[in-house]
Protein backbone atom coordinates (compact mmCIF):
# COMPACT_ATOMS: atom_id res chain seq x y z
CA UNK A 1 0.00 0.00 0.00
CA UNK A 2 1.21 3.53 -0.58
CA UNK A 3 2.19 6.04 2.46
CA UNK A 4 0.57 8.38 1.02
CA UNK A 5 -2.90 6.52 1.25
CA UNK A 6 -2.91 6.35 5.14
CA UNK A 7 -2.59 10.39 5.28
CA UNK A 8 -5.78 10.52 3.00
CA UNK A 9 -7.69 8.59 4.74
CA UNK A 10 -6.89 10.37 8.05
CA UNK A 11 -7.59 14.08 6.93
CA UNK A 12 -11.57 13.63 7.21
CA UNK A 13 -11.48 12.51 11.14
CA UNK A 14 -9.15 15.25 12.23
CA UNK A 15 -11.48 18.19 10.51
CA UNK A 16 -14.81 16.37 11.96
CA UNK A 17 -12.53 16.49 15.40
CA UNK A 18 -11.69 19.82 14.98
CA UNK A 19 -15.58 21.30 14.27
CA UNK A 20 -16.14 19.55 17.22
CA UNK A 21 -13.86 21.34 19.74
CA UNK A 22 -14.80 24.69 18.07
CA UNK A 23 -18.47 24.21 18.70
CA UNK A 24 -17.94 23.05 21.94
CA UNK A 25 -16.17 26.28 22.80
CA UNK A 26 -18.59 28.48 21.53
CA UNK A 27 -21.20 26.53 23.38
CA UNK A 28 -19.60 27.07 26.97
CA UNK A 29 -18.19 30.73 26.28
CA UNK A 30 -21.35 32.31 24.90
CA UNK A 31 -22.20 33.37 28.55
CA UNK A 32 -19.49 34.36 29.91
CA UNK A 33 -19.61 37.42 27.06
CA UNK A 34 -21.63 40.71 28.32
CA UNK A 35 -24.83 41.56 25.62
CA UNK A 36 -23.58 44.01 23.39
CA UNK A 37 -25.58 46.67 24.33
CA UNK A 38 -24.17 46.49 28.21
CA UNK A 39 -20.75 46.45 26.80
CA UNK A 40 -21.12 49.91 24.81
CA UNK A 41 -20.06 52.43 27.55
CA UNK A 42 -20.00 50.10 30.49
CA UNK A 43 -23.61 51.53 31.66
CA UNK A 44 -24.44 49.95 35.06
CA UNK A 45 -28.37 48.86 34.86
CA UNK A 46 -30.23 51.41 36.73
CA UNK A 47 -32.26 50.56 39.92
CA UNK A 48 -35.68 50.11 40.30
CA UNK A 49 -37.68 51.71 43.19
CA UNK A 50 -39.79 49.34 45.30
CA UNK A 51 -43.08 50.38 45.93
CA UNK A 52 -44.02 50.69 49.82
CA UNK A 53 -45.52 47.92 51.31
CA UNK A 54 -43.86 45.52 49.47
CA UNK A 55 -40.65 43.61 51.25
CA UNK A 56 -39.59 46.54 53.43
CA UNK A 57 -40.46 50.06 53.79
CA UNK A 58 -37.02 50.99 54.66
CA UNK A 59 -35.88 48.80 51.56
CA UNK A 60 -36.29 52.63 49.21
CA UNK A 61 -34.11 54.42 51.80
CA UNK A 62 -31.56 52.44 52.17
CA UNK A 63 -31.08 52.25 48.30
CA UNK A 64 -29.76 55.52 48.90
CA UNK A 65 -28.56 56.05 52.77
CA UNK A 66 -26.22 53.41 52.20
CA UNK A 67 -24.34 54.80 50.23
CA UNK A 68 -20.86 56.47 51.58
CA UNK A 69 -20.65 59.25 49.69
CA UNK A 70 -24.52 60.51 49.63
CA UNK A 71 -24.45 63.99 51.36
CA UNK A 72 -26.90 66.51 52.15
CA UNK A 73 -26.82 70.69 52.17
CA UNK A 74 -28.56 72.86 53.97
CA UNK A 75 -29.50 76.59 53.11
CA UNK A 76 -26.80 77.64 55.00
CA UNK A 77 -24.40 75.91 52.44
CA UNK A 78 -23.57 73.11 55.34
CA UNK A 79 -22.80 69.74 54.05
CA UNK A 80 -23.65 67.03 56.00
CA UNK A 81 -23.03 63.11 55.41
CA UNK A 82 -26.57 61.35 54.88
CA UNK A 83 -25.12 57.86 55.06
CA UNK A 84 -26.93 55.54 58.02
CA UNK A 85 -24.86 52.61 59.34
CA UNK A 86 -27.50 49.66 58.43
CA UNK A 87 -25.92 47.41 60.69
CA UNK A 88 -25.67 49.61 63.82
CA UNK A 89 -28.83 50.56 63.25
CA UNK A 90 -30.37 47.04 63.34
CA UNK A 91 -28.34 46.81 66.65
CA UNK A 92 -30.27 50.03 68.08
CA UNK A 93 -33.37 49.56 70.37
CA UNK A 94 -35.40 50.94 67.58
CA UNK A 95 -33.97 48.81 64.96
CA UNK A 96 -34.39 45.55 67.72
CA UNK A 97 -38.34 46.88 68.03
CA UNK A 98 -38.49 46.40 64.21
CA UNK A 99 -39.02 50.08 63.50
CA UNK A 100 -38.66 51.01 60.00
CA UNK A 101 -37.30 54.39 58.76
CA UNK A 102 -41.20 56.27 58.49
CA UNK A 103 -41.85 55.63 62.81
CA UNK A 104 -39.25 59.07 63.12
CA UNK A 105 -39.38 60.07 59.47
CA UNK A 106 -43.20 59.90 58.63
CA UNK A 107 -42.78 63.16 55.92
CA UNK A 108 -40.59 61.03 53.99
CA UNK A 109 -43.10 58.14 52.57
CA UNK A 110 -41.80 58.03 49.50
CA UNK A 111 -38.92 59.25 47.30
CA UNK A 112 -36.93 60.87 45.76
CA UNK A 113 -38.24 62.70 48.57
CA UNK A 114 -38.70 66.83 49.81
CA UNK A 115 -40.03 67.96 52.66
CA UNK A 116 -43.05 70.14 52.54
CA UNK A 117 -42.77 70.50 48.55
CA UNK A 118 -43.26 68.31 45.61
CA UNK A 119 -41.32 65.31 44.60
CA UNK A 120 -37.90 66.60 42.75
CA UNK A 121 -36.57 64.67 39.83
CA UNK A 122 -34.14 61.49 39.53
CA UNK A 123 -31.82 63.67 37.87
CA UNK A 124 -31.45 66.49 40.27
CA UNK A 125 -29.29 63.97 42.33
CA UNK A 126 -27.86 61.71 39.90
CA UNK A 127 -27.27 63.22 36.96
CA UNK A 128 -25.62 60.26 34.65
CA UNK A 129 -27.11 57.03 34.13
CA UNK A 130 -27.47 54.28 36.71
CA UNK A 131 -27.15 57.34 39.34
CA UNK A 132 -23.20 57.30 39.74
CA UNK A 133 -21.45 60.27 39.91
CA UNK A 134 -19.70 62.30 36.96
CA UNK A 135 -16.23 61.39 38.93
CA UNK A 136 -15.02 57.88 40.66
CA UNK A 137 -15.69 59.04 44.49
CA UNK A 138 -17.14 61.98 43.68
CA UNK A 139 -20.41 62.58 46.61
CA UNK A 140 -24.32 62.76 45.58
CA UNK A 141 -25.30 66.14 46.99
CA UNK A 142 -29.33 66.94 47.74
CA UNK A 143 -30.56 69.91 48.52
CA UNK A 144 -31.77 69.71 52.47
CA UNK A 145 -34.97 71.93 53.47
CA UNK A 146 -33.99 72.71 56.54
CA UNK A 147 -31.50 75.82 57.34
CA UNK A 148 -28.87 74.03 59.15
CA UNK A 149 -28.11 70.55 60.78
CA UNK A 150 -29.37 71.78 64.61
CA UNK A 151 -33.12 72.73 62.84
CA UNK A 152 -32.78 69.87 61.17
CA UNK A 153 -32.22 67.94 64.67
CA UNK A 154 -34.84 69.85 66.24
CA UNK A 155 -37.36 69.44 63.87
CA UNK A 156 -36.75 65.80 63.10
CA UNK A 157 -36.66 65.43 67.78
CA UNK A 158 -39.98 65.95 67.82
CA UNK A 159 -41.02 62.53 66.28
CA UNK A 160 -39.62 61.11 69.50
CA UNK A 161 -43.10 62.31 71.12
CA UNK A 162 -45.23 60.10 68.96
CA UNK A 163 -43.71 56.76 71.29
CA UNK A 164 -42.22 58.63 74.47
CA UNK A 165 -45.53 61.04 75.57
CA UNK A 166 -44.36 60.33 79.47
CA UNK A 167 -40.84 61.72 79.08
CA UNK A 168 -41.71 64.89 77.24
CA UNK A 169 -44.16 65.13 80.10
CA UNK A 170 -41.92 64.95 82.17
CA UNK A 171 -39.39 67.35 81.20
CA UNK A 172 -41.92 69.72 80.50
CA UNK A 173 -40.27 71.80 83.36
CA UNK A 174 -36.73 70.25 82.84
CA UNK A 175 -33.84 72.68 83.01
CA UNK A 176 -33.02 71.21 79.59
CA UNK A 177 -36.67 72.62 78.23
CA UNK A 178 -36.88 75.75 80.08
CA UNK A 179 -32.96 76.87 78.27
CA UNK A 180 -34.80 75.48 74.57
CA UNK A 181 -37.55 77.96 75.06
CA UNK A 182 -35.53 80.69 76.04
CA UNK A 183 -34.30 80.34 72.87
CA UNK A 184 -31.24 78.50 72.73
CA UNK A 185 -31.55 76.30 70.19
CA UNK A 186 -28.66 74.49 71.60
CA UNK A 187 -30.05 72.91 74.68
CA UNK A 188 -29.84 69.21 75.03
CA UNK A 189 -32.87 66.93 73.23
CA UNK A 190 -33.17 63.49 72.70
CA UNK A 191 -31.41 62.85 70.01
CA UNK A 192 -28.09 64.58 71.76
CA UNK A 193 -28.63 62.07 74.72
CA UNK A 194 -29.75 58.68 73.15
CA UNK A 195 -28.81 59.41 69.58
CA UNK A 196 -30.52 59.07 66.77
CA UNK A 197 -30.13 55.59 64.50
CA UNK A 198 -27.51 54.04 66.95
CA UNK A 199 -29.68 54.94 70.11
CA UNK A 200 -28.83 52.05 72.47
CA UNK A 201 -29.65 51.39 76.25
CA UNK A 202 -28.30 54.74 78.28
CA UNK A 203 -27.14 52.32 81.10
CA UNK A 204 -25.19 50.04 79.50
CA UNK A 205 -22.62 50.46 80.23
CA UNK A 206 -23.58 52.60 83.50
CA UNK A 207 -20.86 55.00 82.71
CA UNK A 208 -22.53 55.69 79.54
CA UNK A 209 -24.80 58.11 81.36
CA UNK A 210 -22.52 60.95 83.17
CA UNK A 211 -20.73 60.33 79.93
CA UNK A 212 -23.49 61.79 77.95
CA UNK A 213 -23.98 64.54 80.10
CA UNK A 214 -20.28 65.34 79.86
CA UNK A 215 -20.76 65.98 75.95
CA UNK A 216 -22.14 69.49 77.46
CA UNK A 217 -21.17 69.92 80.47
CA UNK A 218 -17.52 69.19 79.91
CA UNK A 219 -15.81 71.16 83.12
CA UNK A 220 -18.57 69.40 85.91
CA UNK A 221 -17.92 65.57 84.22
CA UNK A 222 -14.36 66.50 83.94
CA UNK A 223 -14.53 67.08 87.90
CA UNK A 224 -16.62 64.42 88.90
CA UNK A 225 -14.95 61.95 86.60
CA UNK A 226 -11.98 61.93 89.54
CA UNK A 227 -14.40 61.59 92.57
CA UNK A 228 -14.99 58.99 94.91
CA UNK A 229 -18.66 58.73 93.04
CA UNK A 230 -16.93 59.06 89.57
CA UNK A 231 -13.93 57.30 89.85
CA UNK A 232 -15.72 54.15 91.14
CA UNK A 233 -18.33 54.47 88.22
CA UNK A 234 -15.54 55.28 85.29
CA UNK A 235 -13.28 51.55 86.56
CA UNK A 236 -16.48 49.02 87.02
CA UNK A 237 -19.95 50.79 86.25
CA UNK A 238 -20.64 50.00 90.41
CA UNK A 239 -24.26 50.25 90.04
CA UNK A 240 -24.47 51.73 93.58
CA UNK A 241 -22.81 55.25 93.44
CA UNK A 242 -24.95 57.64 91.91
CA UNK A 243 -24.52 59.06 87.97
CA UNK A 244 -25.90 62.63 86.76
CA UNK A 245 -29.37 61.30 86.94
CA UNK A 246 -29.53 59.85 90.28
CA UNK A 247 -29.15 63.45 91.69
CA UNK A 248 -30.61 65.69 88.81
CA UNK A 249 -33.28 63.42 87.18
CA UNK A 250 -33.48 61.88 83.78
CA UNK A 251 -36.11 63.96 81.79
CA UNK A 252 -37.26 66.30 84.48
CA UNK A 253 -33.40 67.80 85.02
CA UNK A 254 -33.40 69.65 88.03
CA UNK A 255 -30.27 71.79 89.16
CA UNK A 256 -29.11 74.20 91.69
CA UNK A 257 -31.31 77.22 89.75
CA UNK A 258 -34.69 75.35 91.21
CA UNK A 259 -35.33 77.22 94.28
CA UNK A 260 -36.19 73.62 96.49
CA UNK A 261 -33.32 72.21 95.19
CA UNK A 262 -30.52 72.85 97.66
CA UNK A 263 -33.10 71.88 100.33
CA UNK A 264 -34.09 68.79 99.07
CA UNK A 265 -30.86 67.87 98.13
CA UNK A 266 -29.97 66.50 101.95
CA UNK A 267 -32.92 63.68 100.79
CA UNK A 268 -31.01 63.13 97.61
CA UNK A 269 -27.88 62.15 100.02
CA UNK A 270 -29.73 60.16 102.49
CA UNK A 271 -31.74 57.84 100.01
CA UNK A 272 -27.96 56.20 99.73
CA UNK A 273 -26.42 57.12 102.69
CA UNK A 274 -29.49 56.28 105.16
CA UNK A 275 -29.47 52.68 103.38
CA UNK A 276 -27.95 50.34 106.09
CA UNK A 277 -27.76 47.41 103.46
CA UNK A 278 -25.85 49.60 100.95
CA UNK A 279 -23.64 51.64 103.24
CA UNK A 280 -22.61 48.20 105.08
CA UNK A 281 -20.88 46.98 101.71
CA UNK A 282 -18.55 49.26 101.66
CA UNK A 283 -18.14 50.06 105.41
CA UNK A 284 -19.95 53.26 105.65
CA UNK A 285 -22.16 53.89 109.01
CA UNK A 286 -25.23 54.99 108.56
CA UNK A 287 -24.84 57.55 111.30
CA UNK A 288 -23.35 59.90 108.66
CA UNK A 289 -26.88 61.22 107.78
CA UNK A 290 -28.53 60.17 111.08
CA UNK A 291 -26.09 62.60 112.68
CA UNK A 292 -26.35 65.31 110.35
CA UNK A 293 -30.25 65.27 110.79
CA UNK A 294 -29.86 65.59 114.56
CA UNK A 295 -27.26 68.40 114.54
CA UNK A 296 -28.45 72.35 114.10
CA UNK A 297 -27.39 71.82 110.77
CA UNK A 298 -29.74 69.00 109.56
CA UNK A 299 -32.97 69.72 111.67
CA UNK A 300 -32.88 73.48 110.61
CA UNK A 301 -33.16 72.23 106.80
CA UNK A 302 -35.43 69.41 106.90
CA UNK A 303 -37.63 71.42 108.79
CA UNK A 304 -37.49 74.41 105.37
CA UNK A 305 -37.95 71.12 103.18
CA UNK A 306 -40.79 69.55 105.00
CA UNK A 307 -42.73 72.41 105.22
CA UNK A 308 -42.94 73.46 101.81
CA UNK A 309 -41.43 77.28 102.34
CA UNK A 310 -40.02 78.71 98.87
CA UNK A 311 -37.15 79.68 100.77
CA UNK A 312 -34.21 78.22 101.08
CA UNK A 313 -32.45 77.27 104.54
CA UNK A 314 -29.21 79.14 105.08
CA UNK A 315 -27.31 76.07 106.85
CA UNK A 316 -25.07 74.13 105.84
CA UNK A 317 -26.45 70.95 103.66
CA UNK A 318 -24.07 67.84 102.99
CA UNK A 319 -22.83 69.49 99.82
CA UNK A 320 -21.40 72.49 101.04
CA UNK A 321 -19.54 70.84 103.18
CA UNK A 322 -18.32 68.00 100.87
CA UNK A 323 -18.22 69.17 97.95
CA UNK A 324 -20.56 68.60 94.45
CA UNK A 325 -19.29 67.01 91.85
CA UNK A 326 -15.18 66.75 93.75
CA UNK A 327 -16.80 64.58 96.54
CA UNK A 328 -13.64 62.80 97.47
CA UNK A 329 -12.75 60.16 100.54
CA UNK A 330 -12.59 62.35 103.91
CA UNK A 331 -8.48 60.82 104.19
CA UNK A 332 -7.84 62.41 100.65
CA UNK A 333 -5.77 65.85 101.42
CA UNK A 334 -7.49 66.97 98.66
CA UNK A 335 -11.17 66.67 100.68
CA UNK A 336 -12.95 69.26 101.54
CA UNK A 337 -13.06 67.70 105.12
CA UNK A 338 -9.21 66.51 105.47
CA UNK A 339 -8.55 67.90 108.95
CA UNK A 340 -6.16 70.81 107.24
CA UNK A 341 -9.10 72.07 105.12
CA UNK A 342 -12.02 71.93 107.44
CA UNK A 343 -11.22 75.44 108.46
CA UNK A 344 -11.70 76.82 105.59
CA UNK A 345 -15.06 74.63 104.82
CA UNK A 346 -16.13 75.86 107.65
CA UNK A 347 -15.31 79.48 107.11
CA UNK A 348 -18.00 79.47 104.17
CA UNK A 349 -20.30 79.88 106.66
CA UNK A 350 -18.33 81.55 110.29
CA UNK A 351 -16.17 83.99 108.60
CA UNK A 352 -14.10 84.30 112.31
CA UNK A 353 -13.88 80.42 112.56
CA UNK A 354 -10.54 79.93 113.94
CA UNK A 355 -8.10 77.13 113.54
CA UNK A 356 -10.02 75.13 116.74
CA UNK A 357 -13.51 75.87 115.32
CA UNK A 358 -13.65 72.88 114.19
CA UNK A 359 -12.41 70.72 116.91
CA UNK A 360 -16.31 71.31 117.97
CA UNK A 361 -17.49 68.99 115.50
CA UNK A 362 -18.33 65.53 116.05
CA UNK A 363 -16.98 63.86 112.47
CA UNK A 364 -20.22 62.46 112.66
CA UNK A 365 -20.17 59.91 115.07
CA UNK A 366 -22.21 59.01 118.31
CA UNK A 367 -20.11 60.06 121.62
CA UNK A 368 -18.58 56.32 123.40
CA UNK A 369 -17.18 55.98 126.35
CA UNK A 370 -13.27 54.92 124.65
CA UNK A 371 -13.45 58.47 122.17
CA UNK A 372 -15.42 60.71 123.72
CA UNK A 373 -16.25 59.59 127.48
CA UNK A 374 -16.96 63.34 129.31
CA UNK A 375 -19.45 63.95 126.41
CA UNK A 376 -21.18 60.28 126.29
CA UNK A 377 -21.81 60.47 130.66
CA UNK A 378 -22.62 64.66 129.95
CA UNK A 379 -25.35 62.85 126.88
CA UNK A 380 -26.50 60.15 129.26
CA UNK A 381 -26.92 62.58 131.85
CA UNK A 382 -28.83 64.65 129.90
CA UNK A 383 -30.81 61.47 128.18
CA UNK A 384 -31.94 60.28 131.73
CA UNK A 385 -31.81 62.22 133.62
CA UNK A 386 -32.00 66.18 133.24
CA UNK A 387 -34.58 65.82 130.35
CA UNK A 388 -36.49 63.36 132.31
CA UNK A 389 -36.29 65.08 135.50
CA UNK A 390 -37.52 68.71 134.18
CA UNK A 391 -40.09 66.91 131.95
CA UNK A 392 -41.28 64.99 134.61
CA UNK A 393 -40.70 68.26 137.15
CA UNK A 394 -43.29 69.71 134.86
CA UNK A 395 -46.34 67.43 134.80
CA UNK A 396 -46.11 67.05 138.44
CA UNK A 397 -46.40 70.48 138.96
CA UNK A 398 -49.08 70.95 136.44
CA UNK A 399 -50.71 68.12 137.75
CA UNK A 400 -50.55 69.20 141.45
CA UNK A 401 -51.23 72.83 140.22
CA UNK A 402 -54.39 71.55 138.03
CA UNK A 403 -55.73 69.56 141.65
CA UNK A 404 -55.09 72.63 143.42
CA UNK A 405 -56.97 75.05 140.94
CA UNK A 406 -59.84 72.36 140.76
CA UNK A 407 -60.26 72.35 144.55
CA UNK A 408 -60.29 75.91 144.86
CA UNK A 409 -63.22 76.41 142.44
CA UNK A 410 -65.61 73.23 143.81
CA UNK A 411 -64.27 75.00 147.24
CA UNK A 412 -65.87 78.19 146.04
CA UNK A 413 -68.95 76.96 144.09
CA UNK A 414 -70.14 75.35 147.64
CA UNK A 415 -69.59 78.86 149.41
CA UNK A 416 -71.91 80.26 147.10
CA UNK A 417 -74.33 77.56 147.01
CA UNK A 418 -74.49 78.02 151.15
CA UNK A 419 -74.66 81.90 151.50
CA UNK A 420 -77.58 81.25 148.30
CA UNK A 421 -79.40 79.54 150.73
CA UNK A 422 -79.30 81.80 154.17
CA UNK A 423 -80.90 84.25 152.07
CA UNK A 424 -83.51 82.02 150.97
CA UNK A 425 -84.04 80.79 154.39
CA UNK A 426 -84.44 84.61 155.59
CA UNK A 427 -86.82 85.49 152.73
CA UNK A 428 -89.22 82.53 152.73
CA UNK A 429 -88.46 81.39 156.11
CA UNK A 430 -86.57 78.44 157.44
CA UNK A 431 -89.99 76.18 157.25
CA UNK A 432 -88.99 76.09 153.36
CA UNK A 433 -87.36 73.19 151.94
CA UNK A 434 -84.87 74.76 149.12
CA UNK A 435 -84.32 71.80 147.90
CA UNK A 436 -88.02 70.67 146.73
CA UNK A 437 -88.93 70.61 143.11
CA UNK A 438 -92.11 73.09 141.98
Amino acid sequence: MNPNDKHVTASPLICISTIIMVWLFIVLMMPLVPPVEAMEGDITPVPTPTPLGEVSADANCRMCHTDHNFRGRFENGEIIDLYVDSGQFDNSVHGKAGLECIACHPQTTSYPHQVGGKQIDCVVCHPTIGGKPEKPGEALIVDLPYKDARHMTLAINNACRSCHKEEFKAATDSAHVKVLKAGNIYAPVCVDCHGSHDTTPPDEPRAKISRSCGECHRSVYTTYRFSVHGAALEEDSNPDVPTCVDCHGAHQVRGPRNPDYRDDSIAICGGCHADEKLMAKYGISTDVFQTYLSDFHGRSVNLYRLSGDPRQASEATCFDCHGIHNILPPDDPRSTIYPTNLQSTCQQCHEDANIRFPDAWLSHYIPDKEKTPILYFINLFYQFLLIPGVIGGFLVYIGLDTRKRWSEKRKKLHQAVAIAEEELNEELGSAHDFHQED
